[in-house]
């Protein structure tokens, strides 16, 4: 049973974004990304060049980081629906397994952490759920609206805060342009899943704007076997929808300055997938981000980075169970679970950073970031909680010719729980032409997060206000080959976690569990070897495998939702002219470990996925493109996670796999303008 969100801000947003679109001239033509050429003018569009807090990627990857840059037309020519499932699929190293498909929690492990430890940012606006750490705040983005993504690997505390353990996910939007480009989709997915999206940017002087909007729903699919469910539980396809649309303003009078706007809505609904006593379960979303940014370079020598954001999760949960009788099968009547109980945050913030170049070879940066953070949660009753974060940091910079070196120190002080020092440092260096070494050390941190503070359900474990947030040593490293054709690397990486936070049921007072942080240290070491080719024109490959070990101190036992061996495989094909393209991704997973309550430590994984997906462009102007994405080609039954239920009338628990999606078409047709 699927229930639509009954409030329409969200589609009149986007709404708005494609009529746009509908109204509009037909001023140029796309090949399919917005920032390549028009196929039939032959005219460059022209994305604006990027400003200080968009070069910090870059820069950190120039100074021994390493980063994965995915281009939103390889997204889009794929066909994603959401963005979880395009970097599942794309990104090199990175696990992901959305629970039961597109808008859905997912999975998260990124060089051996946790997915507590992996920051999202859309524009650079932190996105993380601030009340659980352990639900990535991705079952509300849709990948429609994606310029690029960026992914920095290892502890990236010193720009980024708290989180940036494993590494950032930063989801870049659609860019500003000089000249006026658009496009609109439509697509269907066999899982009675519709889409459409659509965008429009321009300027016109020295003003600049971008609109954006997308409809994604779906009746989804089985996530569960049918042996595993129990006849209370009667709601058994997973299905959302979700509509999100988003604006963006920029004012340039000068390649020295530029102020800047952006809002995004987005609203739906995601049903909760469960095997026993649910007739109906959902969370609806609504959710507002919003940023203003200055960037100013007043001189050659110096450069300004000013940013406000607010964030906004309004969220709210409905569950009503059946009611059984005494044969234990469903009588039709229901009891009331939640109806519609809130659980909301809000974030907001101010980031200052500067940059001064004293010579050629010495920057400094530094800057100051402030958040403040409110939420709470009426179905596990985490009550009203505020927490302020000030965090001042710098770092000094020395381009050496052949050797870069970058040194940088950040100070964290909450409101709640013990101020952090943290410190990274980091090399690239050059060989020769062709061959390099890079790498990175420093420390990062972890705040709890509310859950894990202040949860009092009674039913479940209790949270612990005198909890210190998790310290841990970062080392990152790589040794790499790099021309026109071929780019290599072999990198290995180790971290060590003190304060780790995790649940003991150890404690009379605490039957059903009490928030601690551990005694004992966390190791996670691990390699991953990586190689792109550009074999031709028209043919290209990615490769990708990454080995993991990570044990809590006096344990053999793989901490669980990381896989111990990862793979992927990204073959792309494409004509001379662009017209028609295909693409081949496989993703293998290994080993990975559940601890199920009153279960037990359960493994699952060792599954490979493939996808297929190809475009064809019905004219020569390149305006009419028609796309098929085949999702899990071999149809691999497969568990995202393994969870509890509990039979209807013994009580008595078993454990069932929460499946991925089956064997799934998706067909699209697009339109440029």
């Amino acid at each position: 049973m699927f229930h639509q969100p009954k409030s329409l801000r969200a589609a009149l947003c986007a709404g708005a974004a494609l009529g746009l679109l509908a109204a509009a001239p037909a001023w140029g033509q796309d090949d399919g990304d917005g920032d390549a050429d028009t196929s039939a003018t032959g005219e460059q569009i022209l994305v604006l060049g990027k400003k200080v807090e968009e070069t910090v990627p870059e820069k950190l990857e120039e100074y021994g980081s390493r980063l994965e840059v995915i281009d939103g037309k390889e997204i889009d020519q794929q066909g994603y629906d959401d963005t979880a499932q395009a970097l599942q699929m794309t990104v090199p190293g990175l696990y992901i397994a959305p629970q039961s498909g597109a808008f859905d929690y997912a999975n998260i492990s990124l060089l051996g952490s946790r997915t507590s430890e992996v920051l999202f940012l859309v524009d650079g606006v932190r996105i993380n759920n601030r009340l659980y750490t352990t639900t990535p705040p991705l079952d509300s983005l849709p990948s429609s609206m994606i310029e690029r993504i960026e992914v920095l690997k290892g502890g990236q505390g010193l720009f980024y805060g708290t989180q940036a353990v494993g590494g950032i996910v930063n989801v870049i939007t659609r860019g500003f342009t000089q000249d006026f480009d658009g496009a609109v989709e439509a697509g269907y997915d066999t899982n009675d899943g519709y889409h459409a999206n659509g965008y429009v940017r321009g300027g016109a002087g020295d003003h600049y704007f971008v609109a954006y909007g997308s409809y994604d729903e779906a009746e989804g699919y089985q996530p569960f076997r049918d042996a595993d469910y129990q006849p209370s539980g009667t709601d058994r396809r997973r299905g959302y929808d979700m509509t999100t649309g988003g604006i963006k303003y920029a004012f340039e009078p000068s390649a020295a300055f530029r102020l800047s706007a952006s809002y995004q809505h987005s609203e739906g609904t995601v049903e909760f997938a469960k095997a026993e006593d649910t007739a109906i379960g959902y969370n609806t979303r609504n959710e507002e981000i919003a940023s203003l940014k200055i960037d100013w370079n007043p001189s050659e020598k110096f450069g300004v980075f000013v940013k406000g954001y607010w964030h906004d999760w309004d969220s709210t949960y409905t569950q009503f169970d059946n009611i059984l009788n005494g044969s234990g099968q469903p009588t039709g009547n229901l009891s009331t679970i939640d109806d519609h109980d809130p659980w909301v945050y809000e974030d907001r913030g101010v980031n200052v950073l500067g940059e001064f170049y004293a010579s050629d070879a010495v920057t400094i940066a530094a800057g100051y970031d402030f958040q403040k953070y409110d939420g709470m949660d009426a179905v596990f009753l985490i009550g009203q909680q505020s927490e302020e974060v000030h965090a001042p940091f710098a770092q000094v910079k020395l381009d050496l010719g052949g050797a870069k070196l970058s040194a940088g120190v950040r100070h964290n002080m909450p409101s709640d729980g013990q101020s952090k020092t943290i410190w990274n440092v980091s090399g690239k260096f050059d060989l020769n032409s062709d061959w390099y070494v890079r790498g990175s050390a420093g420390t990062s941190f972890r705040l709890p997060d509310a859950y894990e503070l202040y949860v009092i359900d009674p039913c479940c474990e209790t949270g612990n206000p005198n909890l210190v947030g998790e310290g841990s040593f970062n080392a990152e490293f790589g040794v790499g080959f790099q021309n026109d054709t071929i780019s290599v690397e072999a990198m290995g990486f180790h971290r060590e976690v003190k304060d780790l936070i995790d649940i003991t049921y150890d404690l009379p007072a605490y039957p059903d569990g009490f928030m601690i942080n551990t005694d004992g240290k966390t190791k996670v070491w691990g390699f991953e070897a990586i190689a792109q080719a550009q074999l031709s024109k028209n043919f290209s490959v990615v490769a990708d495998y990454t080995h993991t070990e990570a044990e809590i101190v006096g344990t053999s036992q793989q901490i669980q939702d990381i896989p111990r061996d990862q793979a992927k495989l990204i073959l792309t094909a494409q004509d001379d002219s662009g017209r028609f393209g295909a693409s081949a991704s496989f993703n293998y997973v290994g080993d990975i470990y559940d601890s199920v309550s009153s279960i037990g430590r359960v493994e699952h994984g060792n599954y490979l996925l493939a996808d297929l997906a190809g475009f064809f462009f019905i004219d020569e102007g390149h305006r009419h493109r028609l796309g098929v994405r085949v999702e899990n080609v071999f149809d691999t039954e497969y568990a995202t996670r393994v969870v509890r239920v509990r039979r209807d009338v013994v009580n008595t628990p078993y454990a069932a796999e929460n499946l991925g999606p089956p064997l799934t078409l998706h067909v699209t047709y697009r339109l440029a303008i």
